[in-house]
């Protein structure tokens, strides 16, 4: 796929003479896709609902004016205009995005054209994107999240001091890696993501333009099931939106597996010790294995003391080479010379969930630290 875009992005280019500006990549394909992915949330959603419409068509007539009394049909109506206010900051996130890599009319172009030949539809990436928003940064503190980010906080703070560097491999909307460079005294923080997707989000919080407004997104239309009124269903979250990035914190887009931290430092920065948080994040791994040879890898770019902080649960995708409980995870981790130095009970977080929702999901979280000296 990515040669047959590449073609097709290079004739067009020549067509226009623009063929000097193309640095075309498996990055910066991820890069248009994700930007797309955004710039067609209000279409699918739309799509989306009126899937909806066309179903409640399917009752007879009689039935449909029977369920008339419930004003069904102004709900769905009313849930379009507030897909549209989620659209407002989508859209601010595209032209910020679009103006900041230089993306190119015609490449926006053919990555549609690859999404009608393949008849892709990531709606629902971005949609979990926008929940993320509202698990993460919240204008009041998320219960989700709080209690890792106090744990985390306590565990990085022994080596809390300008000889210690941080990472935070799969950093998501960057809310971890945010509040160790912010809070903590770190030489620097390192956001490490794979997903474009997630990046541009993250960048979104830290725009000049919001500075003075309010933001609200709401995560919960995507999905007429298990609420107890329709007020549930469209109600919002204010986030947080006028952050400062702090000096210390870098995000790359990048595979954690391939990630050297060597090659990020800035001139004269030589740090003694490191701190890698994983959080909600090993298990996202095709191969756990390789992840914890690359955290491996960094600890043994410090000539110091790393601290590996641990918090999530082991929900393995389906593709996993190895599943690993627990226990065998540690076991294998000491076999490669790690302490473990703290272990709490794990403890039932949700995730992404409605609070006030009929179904719930939780997770019976595991928090750990690990030393490699």
């Amino acid at each position: 796929m990515l040669q047959s875009l590449k073609r097709k992005i290079y004739k067009y280019a020549y067509e226009i003479n623009e063929v000097k500006e193309i640095k075309l990549d498996q990055s910066r394909t991820d890069l248009l896709y994700s930007i797309f992915d955004l710039k067609s949330y209000l279409e699918n959603a739309y799509k989306w609902n009126n899937k909806r419409r066309i179903l409640f068509k399917k009752m007879s007539p009689l039935q449909q004016q029977i369920a008339s009394v419930t004003n069904y049909a102004k709900k769905l109506n009313m849930v379009d205009k507030y897909f549209e206010k989620n659209n407002k900051i989508l859209s601010t996130i595209v032209s910020n995005s679009i103006e900041k890599y230089k993306i190119k009319d015609y490449e926006l172009k053919i990555v549609e054209e690859q999404y009608k030949l393949n008849k892709k539809n990531n709606y629902f990436r971005v949609v979990e994107s926008l929940c993320h928003y509202a698990r993460d940064w919240p204008l009041k503190p998320c219960d989700e999240i709080t209690p890792l980010i106090n744990y985390i906080k306590k565990q990085a703070d022994e080596l809390n001091n300008e000889q210690s560097i941080a990472i935070v491999p799969g950093s998501g909307l960057g809310k971890v890696a945010h509040t160790l460079a912010n809070d903590l005294n770190f030489l620097s923080v390192h956001a490490v993501e794979f997903s474009w997707l997630m990046v541009l989000m993250n960048e979104y919080l830290f725009m000049k333009e919001n500075k003075g407004k309010q933001v609200e997104i709401y995560p919960y239309l995507h999905t007429y099931s298990n609420h107890l009124s329709t007020n549930d269903q469209i109600r919002s979250v204010e986030i947080q939106h006028d952050l400062e990035k702090p000096e210390n914190l870098f995000i790359h887009t990048a595979d954690f597996t391939k990630f050297d931290i060597n090659e990020h430092l800035r001139a004269n920065e030589k740090p003694k010790n490191a701190v890698i948080v994983t959080c909600f994040f090993l298990d996202t791994a095709e191969n756990l294995v390789e992840y914890i040879q690359s955290i491996d890898r960094i600890a043994a770019q410090v000539e110091g003391t790393t601290k590996w902080i641990n918090v999530g649960p082991l929900k393995y995708g389906t593709a996993a080479q190895i599943e690993l409980s627990d226990e065998e995870l540690k076991t294998l981790i000491k076999s490669l010379g790690w302490k473990v130095t703290d272990e709490v009970e794990p403890e039932l977080l949700g995730y992404l969930t409605d609070r006030k929702g009929l179904w719930q999901g939780y997770y019976n979280v595991t928090k750990w630290t690990a030393v490699k000296p």
